[in-house]
């Protein structure tokens, strides 16, 4: 005859063994798993990682002002810049020289460069609209209007009846310098007159 104290210790050993195996395999699959980054457009994206713990991070530029500014980045990139924004007058340089030469003798010869006070900026700004318009600020005279194109770094500007062909010699996210160089030659009663000029406009971003 069996013992039903036996019966009893024989389930209980058995409902003992089952939990111990299922706690076991529970521990095994959580073990087996691997955290990381699993969106696979972060910069860290761990292919073998099956559970996200969080840990993306994003690749790109991070400066509001840039053209390719990515809110979502985290770690910064490459940032590309152009000149679209309001732009206050920090610098301006205009360096030329002239000679003059008669039959192939020189007669005359200067050059100069001037360096304009920071009180006596002019224009005093510039503004620069998506689409084209444009603003030039000065400090005593009512805002001019205009247009702007640009083709590659070669920037257009017409202001009423003066066009002007700069250089984007650089731009980022505070800082613009203009440049523009040109060469003009005139013969006036045999005496042959050269001209060289160069301009350097340098700006912050408002």
């Amino acid at each position: 005859m069996i013992c039903l104290q036996q019966i009893k210790k024989t389930l209980l050993m058995k409902t003992i063994n089952k939990l111990f195996i299922i706690t076991c395999l529970v521990i095994t699959a959580i073990a087996c798993k691997k955290e990381g980054c699993t969106d696979p457009n972060a910069h860290n994206y761990n292919t073998e990682a099956d559970t996200d713990d969080g840990s993306c991070v994003y690749e790109g530029c991070t400066d509001p002002v840039a053209t390719n500014y990515d809110p979502l980045a985290t770690i910064s990139s490459v940032c590309l810049y152009d000149q679209v924004g309001s732009w206050t007058s920090t610098h301006q340089e205009i360096s030329a020289s002239m000679t003059v030469s008669m039959a192939g003798f020189p007669l005359y010869d200067t050059s100069f460069t001037d360096i304009a006070h920071p009180d006596s900026l002019e224009p005093a700004g510039l503004e620069f609209i998506a689409g084209g318009d444009l603003y030039v600020h000065y400090n005593d005279e009512p805002t001019d209007t205009g247009s702007w194109s640009r083709s590659n770094d070669n920037l257009t500007l017409t202001m009423m009846d003066t066009t002007l062909v700069m250089l984007i010699d650089s731009v980022d996210g505070t800082f613009l310098r203009l440049t523009m160089d040109g060469s003009e030659s005139e013969n006036d009663n045999g005496m042959v007159i050269d001209y060289t000029y160069s301009m350097q406009m340098d700006f912050s971003r408002n």
